[in-house]
């Protein structure tokens, strides 16, 4: 499902677009195309077509913006079909700057074009038939990537008690929330969580973590036409993905703290809690025991190597990613420079320069921007392959998200591995009246 809007821009046009291009919001401009300009100089582009255009008015350009449904599309997803709504709309009349931005739970792309035609030199003019006919072409395309596609009806043959909750949707989000808390609590580990939930027949998106994962879980009950995410504003903050996978590993990982005002005034609940706590306790002791850390030496050698291997991950990671940013630009100028390098060579051999010139400006001037900046680049433009150029860049972020998901694996473990260290040391430095001295002497051996 794509929701779309558009507004002109009349000033700030420099601000805009590079907002839109912001590295930030486009996974390190991985996300950014343009058509009939380069997007460093898009600005410039606009305002030469502008310059030339006799109609006037305040429009400099046209801000689209299609949104999609949390949970439903991945940033590249977006992308392609972002793109074709470009090029279906605007049908290659109209140069555009396209980015995609991933830091909302909302995958969304903005499309800023040209108000002058690039064709006839004539202004766009918006009006109500074409955003209904950018709404159109958007759920056309929405329908034919397999998304959902908003649907227009009324509530008919329901109760106002019927009507009421369900636009609130706190008739099932508080069954959600009991589903979510059995589930976490019978679970072992987050994946046996997803499983559980699953066999309850709910729908769910955006469970995994990781580089190009959506940022809220989300969950859909069987029967009902639209996923709840797991986000604080929505469900609370005990039901985000991040936070339903801690309260899982605090099971094995931490001990329950007694120390609060409910236990004083509760025998039972105190009671509870002690032999929780020796379970926990016990499955920390099994759990170094498998990873041959029972002594602290082990313990404190794993700590101090695991902290070297993400730091030295993480300077890596650093230098890929800039590297993909070199490498991404480098793509998006060579694909201009071999696009537009016919009409260099047919500028060169025109027998009338200046009216050439007049005629193809645009595709020249991006042929010339963009062999100027790879010469800057140190790229050799006569033996510039494209193919291998491409091949390297997927093979850098192919690198990028392996060491990613490597390095988030190696913080959780570290985080973990001191939890349980931690736990440990309370119950071992922690008076405890119910077990004999020997007892707790002969576990504060078993951990040295």
């Amino acid at each position: 499902m794509a929701i779309t809007k558009i507004h002109a821009i009349k000033s700030t046009l420099g601000k805009a677009i590079a907002y839109i291009c912001n590295e930030q919001k486009t996974d390190s401009k991985v996300l950014i195309s343009s058509f009939g300009c380069a997007p460093e100089t898009a600005d410039l582009e606009f305002r030469f077509l502008l310059s030339n255009n006799k109609e006037g008015g305040p429009n400099l350009a046209y801000h689209l913006i299609q949104s999609f449904a949390p949970g439903e599309v991945t940033g590249e997803e977006a992308h392609r079909i972002s793109q074709e709504l470009a090029d279906r709309f605007l049908q290659g009349k109209y140069q555009f700057v396209l980015t995609t931005h991933i830091d909302k739970d909302h995958v969304h792309s903005h499309i800023i074009f040209c108000a002058v035609n690039k064709e006839n030199n004539k202004k766009y003019h918006g009006c109500t038939q074409n955003y209904y006919k950018i709404r159109s072409i958007s759920d056309k395309l929405c329908a034919e990537h397999g998304k959902s596609v908003i649907k227009e009806f009324k509530d008919t043959g329901k109760t106002y008690h019927e009507w009421y909750h369900e636009r609130k949707g706190d008739s099932w989000k508080s069954q959600i929330k009991k589903d979510i808390n059995e589930c976490v609590r019978k679970a072992k580990t987050y994946e046996e969580f997803i499983r559980l939930m699953k066999d309850k027949n709910y729908e769910i998106n955006g469970e995994t973590f990781g580089e190009g994962s959506a940022k809220y879980i989300s969950f859909r009950p069987f029967g009902k036409d639209r996923f709840v995410r797991g986000r604080a504003s929505t469900l609370g903050p005990e039901y985000t993905k991040e936070r339903i996978r801690e309260r899982i590993e605090e099971k094995v990982t931490t001990l329950i703290d007694t120390s609060g005002e409910k236990f004083k005034n509760s025998i039972a609940l105190t009671k509870w809690a002690k032999k929780e706590n020796l379970k926990r306790t016990a499955t920390m002791y099994a759990e170094l025991g498998n990873q041959n850390l029972q002594s602290k030496t082990a313990r404190e050698n794993r700590l101090k190597e695991l902290c070297e291997q993400i730091a030295l991950e993480k300077k890596t990671l650093n230098n890929l990613g800039k590297e993909c940013s070199q490498f991404q630009a480098i793509i998006r100028h060579a694909k201009y420079y071999i696009e537009n390098q016919k009409y260099d060579t047919a500028y060169e051999n025109s027998k009338d320069k200046d009216r050439y010139y007049r005629t193809h400006c645009d595709q020249l001037e991006s042929y010339w921007n963009a062999k100027h900046w790879l010469e800057n680049a140190g790229i050799d433009t006569d033996t510039i392959n494209l193919k291998q150029l491409e091949e390297h860049y997927q093979k850098l972020i192919y690198d990028k998200a392996a060491l990613t998901e490597s390095c988030q694996a190696k913080e959780h473990e570290l985080k973990q591995l001191n939890n349980m260290i931690k736990s440990l040391n309370i119950i071992l430095d922690k008076p405890n009246q119910d077990r004999p001295i020997h007892e707790r002497n002969d576990d504060r051996n078993s951990l040295r």
